[in-house]
């Protein structure tokens, strides 16, 4: 089976946030062509990583989180998650099942998963209406034009 376009895209940019984070060493010359990934053979140019201070030092630990506005999270993201799960053994506290919870989040997992994508939602939402276009606009039709 395919995967989705929200997974595809999550992956590719998960790749470029990545590289901004950790950086990337330089792989081959420059006359060998683009990288291949399915060989792994082409040029990589070195990209200093954006936290290059913090990954030199022994008593730091840089981790990477990514979230996507369709709800696809990075590996990372579910390694933790699953991780603090296990931590409470996927049990509300009292404070959670009284304050917090509705009737889809009967269990620590479902609750934390929720309240991200929540706020994801309410983000995009606000950048759609920011973005969208005014009704003079080519790219959306105007209130007179028929449907065929």
């Amino acid at each position: 089976p395919r995967p989705c376009r929200a997974s595809v895209l999550c992956c590719e940019r998960g790749f470029r946030a990545s590289a901004d984070v950790f950086g990337l060493e330089q792989r081959g010359a420059v006359g060998d062509g683009d990288f291949r990934p399915s060989d792994g053979g082409g040029y990589v140019a070195y990209k200093k990583a954006d936290y290059a201070h913090a990954l030199s030092r022994s008593d730091t630990d840089v981790q990477m989180y990514l979230f996507e506005t369709f709800g696809e999270w990075c590996n990372a993201v579910k390694r933790l998650f699953y991780q603090m799960k296990d931590k409470v053994r996927n049990k509300l506290s009292k404070r959670q099942h009284e304050d917090e919870a509705s009737w889809s989040t009967r269990s620590w997992l479902s609750l934390q998963a929720q309240a991200p994508s929540a706020c994801q939602s309410r983000c995009s939402s606000r950048r759609r209406k920011r973005l969208r276009p005014s009704s003079g606009s080519p790219w959306r039709p105007s209130e007179d034009a028929t449907v065929a």
